[in-house]
């Protein structure tokens, strides 16, 4: 199984709106053929394993007595590609052991567990199911909560600075660090920015990784008129710039209507107090540098309304890494946020729109 969540992580920034999915196919404790899916509209993990183990041969009993492991319980209903239900049984699998089940409501309304036992298939799950939810944390809350997952991303110094008194900030970290947030923006679906960051630093906000020619949604909060003509962002064609103010009624648009998924905020102060009291956050990407600047330059947070210490927000550490000279510290929110002793509850969920079905 912990194959099946390597081979899936293979497609992370690549399968958007669909979740992250690996196969393994295995015999006598002999691995036969491997597969994840590569990228939206492409084979499922499944199918695309059954296919390489099939190579020039008929689909049919190619598998037969063998069992298929894999990280989500496999879809039962036609999308963009057939069910992976039906190339199972075809291939003559005789167990299939999935690690959890599909929050999808519409996988869920036709229990693919239920139509594989119905055929003769022998059917185990749960297995390392926490693991399974960590790795499609994104698909996870699109699934439930019809909102996108939203990443903060902040460089800060040791004193929790993100900028000089005159708004300065390049650079704060180095190289190393600058490259991981690349990264990050590859793995998101959109990167968020505030108004004063695009008027003082006219930025692009693309993803420079050598081969990679993906384009993000690049999202403003700002109307259009607000900025110069040579903004660059003007005339980006994916790029969003917007004027609401409500971030749950903005978030929900934006995976009803565009299928974003996942959003990398890369705000200021502003920008992040409003995120953090909004309880729409899931976690938190903190590059730290080892400077100091001191009391005039620019937090990375701002007036929270916290009066005591009792007021704390809490955030739960993920991993903390050496990323050149910086630190990377991860932090995740949990579903229920504190803050002065009540549990500030997230967003609630937003019906789904039909055009948002992952297939």
């Amino acid at each position: 199984m912990r194959r099946a969540f390597t081979l899936a992580e293979r497609g992370r920034g690549f399968v958007s709106p669909n979740p992250l999915v690996g196969a393994v196919i295995v015999e006598n404790g002999k691995i036969l053929a491997e597969g994840w899916h590569e990228k939206y509209g492409g084979h499922h993990a499944e199918r695309a394993a059954i296919l390489k183990l099939a190579g020039k041969r008929p689909v049919k009993n190619c598998a037969r007595g063998a069992t298929i492991y894999v990280n989500l319980e496999p879809c039962a209903h036609h999308g963009q590609t057939p069910p992976c239900t039906d190339i199972i049984i075809e291939a003559g699998i005789k167990k299939v052991v999935f690690a959890i089940r599909d929050p999808n409501p519409q996988v869920r309304k036709l229990d693919p567990a239920r139509i594989l036992k119905k055929a003769g298939l022998e059917v185990v799950c749960p297995v390392l199911e926490p693991e399974a939810r960590e790795l499609n944390k994104v698909f996870f809350k699109n699934q439930t909560q019809g909102l996108p997952y939203i990443t903060l991303k902040s460089a800060v110094t040791l004193d929790g600075k993100i900028a000089d008194a005159r708004g300065r900030s390049k650079w704060l970290t180095g190289v190393e660090a600058r490259a991981e947030v690349q990264k990050l923006r590859l793995t998101h679906d959109a990167v968020l920015v505030g108004k004063n960051t695009v008027l003082q630093d006219n930025p692009r906000l693309n993803i420079r990784l050598p081969g990679i020619k993906k384009e993000n949604y690049k999202i403003v909060l700002g109307a259009r008129g607000q900025f110069p003509s040579s903004t660059k962002l003007l005339k980006d064609p994916k790029a969003i710039f917007t004027a609401e103010r409500d971030l749950k009624k903005l978030l929900a648009e934006l995976y009803q209507k565009y299928q974003i998924c996942s959003v990398l905020v890369e705000g200021g102060a502003t920008v992040n107090t409003s995120f953090l009291q909004s309880g729409l956050v899931d976690e938190w990407q903190l590059f730290i540098a080892p400077k100091i600047l001191g009391g005039g330059a620019l937090p990375v947070v701002g007036d929270l309304g916290i009066n005591k210490l009792s007021e704390f927000y809490q955030a739960k550490i993920h991993s903390v890494q050496k990323i050149g000279g910086d630190v990377l510290l991860s932090c995740h929110f949990n579903i229920r946020q504190r803050h002065g002793g009540k549990a500030i509850q997230r967003a609630t969920p937003t019906k789904w729109s039909s055009g948002t079905k992952p297939q």
